[in-house]
């Protein structure tokens, strides 16, 4: 199975196997979320969640997005908080 990110790409280029895919892959979440939406009103809800998401794929942009390591190098910049652990004992 392929990663999200690839997926996303793969989305992105309009690839409807992608696209049905991260939205099952999603589904659990919008049903949880729903929850709280009138029932009435959940399938329609659902529905346009889904349409936001499929339009939100196409505009993602996943070459600026970074891997794991400079996202860490860079929450390490811009931090302004130090942790320290001291021994009371």
């Amino acid at each position: 199975m392929a990663t999200l990110y690839e997926l996303m790409r793969l989305a992105r280029d309009n690839d409807p196997e992608a696209i049905g895919t991260i939205l099952y892959l999603f589904e659990p979440k919008i049903k949880k979320s729903s929850r709280c939406i009138p029932y009435g009103n959940r399938d329609d809800v659902e529905q346009e969640v889904k349409v936001a998401m499929v339009k939100a794929l196409r505009r993602f942009d996943t070459s600026s997005t970074p891997g794991f390591w400079e996202f860490i190098e860079s929450a390490k910049q811009s931090s302004h908080m130090s942790c320290s652990v001291s021994d009371d004992s």
